[in-house]
């Protein structure tokens, strides 16, 4: 399990800490045709935008001395660690560009770069888990770190750059196989991996691939989501890459998934090249988040109601997810049966025929007991893993055919009632492959994680390298997985303070986020389609599920209550305002604070998300 060692190590460690082996460099920037002197150097750029999203970061580069005037305002916000050298040693560039952003002018000054060596390691006291090595013009000594960096055990990190990639192709290729974290452009991704969209990498490990104003691509092993980009008013484009780096890397040591942490680090980058050199990177406060669809949006005194309303409930606790749908308490595949179940936890519901409405929900008759949903699912698992005591391996994960399937699934018609069979096969497929390309059950993850200071976030963290896990931004059924573990009477998953689960956001909690007021949706297009039942773009399902994310967010801190025992509440305002009957508001505890707008139905949109 030394993949998973490097990740967790970051939570052994406490607070997230960043090494950045690579500094700065006194540069001339060329802006609207002049020439413009400014601080800059790959490293700068990547270790201010860390330690501007929240990493602690020390940089490991030439120290000048005495510090340039330039320079001074950098060690105010990390720890800058290095062999001294004269105002000589440090680099110098100088840069210029076309209007589409590309270099027409290149000059270089290495100074006292080249005498950087892995040696330099062994002085830095109490070496943090995560480091970054800068692209140096020698790639053979990038590559020198990043491995050196490996085998002490560092989570390793590394760029590359465009002449480092035409003229040392296969030290480049090999640099990204070591690292566990890889940043690239286009360009170079075309050189290293045959195009963009090929940039695949181990299991265990992420790649991204810049797209300048299109965004990113974000590779969590073979699976790759695309990131839309963040406008921008491009000024001078030096240290676009860096600070897109520097702010993804911190935000997924700080516990965001990556596609969370690419979209922060898009927005950082758009704020700073909007200014010249490293100045918006000097600012003391946090980084820009990326923008949001004001379409839909928190109702914050909606919210504020209902907290009020959910704090003074006597006896609301979170589900223990135990009894005749659950494994025993003490049933040692316990954990493999609640990870390879919740999974599956999505999508129970059918379009009419022609898929542009919603339909029903799914429910059927198994073993004699009419079940919807959830409900139905826990009951054909439970009656599966009876059946068959290799279903919950990854081995019999990875196995599942579309056969199968539907015979374990059946009810007592004998029919397979969900509507997405083919989704539930791949995966499976997809969660039992990567477990046996990491080589670790569902039990060695959870014990990893319990091994760490933030159990919680140590299990979301490995379960971003699961196939069925990884692709959800907002990780609904990681955090679903999370609190099942640690609400079950064998407490898995430990309770700490600061280390709740994040919302969980299906379809029901956004229901009841739309009917509670909690969030509001001005947009009438938006407002009609939703009561409509009409099935959604990505756009305005995005739209209104972050604003449920968002809103779930401030109900849990407004309450004071623990993620767990909130969305119960939430979720189980599904038997009260049911999607085919009408609400029973009277037996309702939010009523009174519930602004009762039946009329509005959550996002339709065939997702596996939730």
């Amino acid at each position: 399990m030394g993949w998973s060692d490097r990740w967790l190590a970051v939570e052994r460690r406490g607070h997230p800490r960043l090494l950045v082996v690579g500094g700065a460099s006194l540069d001339r920037i060329h802006v609207h045709g002049q020439p413009v002197p400014t601080p800059g150097g790959a490293g700068l750029y990547t270790a201010l935008a860390a330690a501007r999203a929240g990493a602690e970061v020390t940089m490991l580069a030439p120290y000048p001395d005495p510090m340039p005037p330039e320079l001074a305002p950098a060690l105010e916000r990390i720890r800058w660690v290095g062999p001294k050298v004269p105002i000589d040693g440090l680099p110098r560039f100088e840069i210029a560009y076309d209007e589409q952003g590309a270099v027409t002018l290149f000059r270089e000054h290495l100074g006292a770069e080249p005498d950087m060596t892995p040696a330099l390691l062994d002085a830095i006291d109490d070496l943090p888990a995560a480091a970054y090595c800068v692209p140096f013009l020698d790639a053979r000594l990038q590559h020198d770190f990043v491995r050196a960096l490996a085998e002490r055990g560092c989570l390793a990190v590394a760029g590359t750059y465009g002449k480092a990639v035409r003229n040392d192709t296969e030290t480049v290729r090999s640099t990204a196989e070591v690292a566990d974290l890889f940043f690239c452009n286009a360009d170079e991704a075309t050189v290293l991996f045959g195009s963009p969209t090929e940039a695949h990498t181990r299991p265990g490990a992420f790649r991204f691939v810049t797209l300048g104003a299109r965004g990113s691509l974000v590779f969590q092993g073979e699976h790759v989501t695309q990131v839309a980009g963040t406008n921008a008013t491009v000024v001078d484009p030096t240290g676009a890459g860096d600070t897109f780096c520097g702010t993804t890397v911190a935000r997924i040591l700080l516990g965001d998934h990556p596609v969370e942490a690419a979209r922060r680090g898009s927005a950082a980058a758009a704020e700073m090249v909007s200014h010249v050199g490293p100045t918006a990177l000097w600012a003391n406060d946090a980084p820009p988040h990326p923008p949001v669809d004001s379409r839909a949006d928190v109702d914050t005194e909606a919210v504020e109601r209902l907290a009020s309303r959910v704090a003074s409930l006597e006896g609301l606790d979170g589900f223990a997810f135990t009894g005749s749908l659950f494994p025993d308490v003490g049933d040692a595949d316990a954990v493999a049966w609640f990870t390879a179940a919740t999974l599956q936890q999505f999508g129970f519901w059918h379009t009419t025929a022609d898929g542009t409405q919603y339909s029903h929900p799914m429910i059927a008759t198994i073993d004699g007991h009419q079940r919807k949903g959830s409900d139905y699912l826990w009951a054909h698992y439970l009656r599966w893993s009876q059946r068959d005591a290799g279903l919950l391996s990854p081995a019999g994960q990875a196995s599942i055919t579309t056969t199968v399937w539907t015979t374990a699934a059946a009810d007592d018609e004998g029919n397979d009632p969900y509507p997405h069979s083919g989704q539930c096969v791949a995966l499976a497929n997809a969660y039992g492959n990567t477990l046996l390309a990491l080589g670790a059950s569902a039990a060695d993850l959870v014990a990893a994680a319990a091994d760490t200071s933030r159990p919680m976030r140590s299990l979301l963290r490995l379960l971003d390298h699961v196939g069925g896990y990884r692709e959800d931004p907002l990780r609904k059924k990681a955090a679903l997985l999370g609190v099942i573990l640690r609400q079950r009477p064998e407490q898995w998953i430990t309770d700490v303070d600061g280390d709740d689960a994040p919302p969980i956001i299906d379809y029901h909690v956004q229901r009841t986020c739309l009917r509670t007021g909690m969030v509001r949706v001005d947009n009438e297009q938006l407002a009609q389609r939703l009561a409509d039942r009409r099935s959604l773009d990505a756009a305005d399902e995005e739209a209104v599920r972050r604003a449920a994310f968002a809103a779930v967010a401030l109900l849990a801190e407004r309450s004071a209550r623990p993620m767990g025992t909130v969305d119960w509440f939430l979720f189980q305002m599904r038997h009260r305002c049911p999607e085919m009957n009408a609400p029973n508001c009277t037996e309702c505890p939010a009523l009174g604070a519930c602004e009762q707008r039946v009329d509005l139905f959550q996002p339709v949109r065939r997702t596996t998300f939730y």
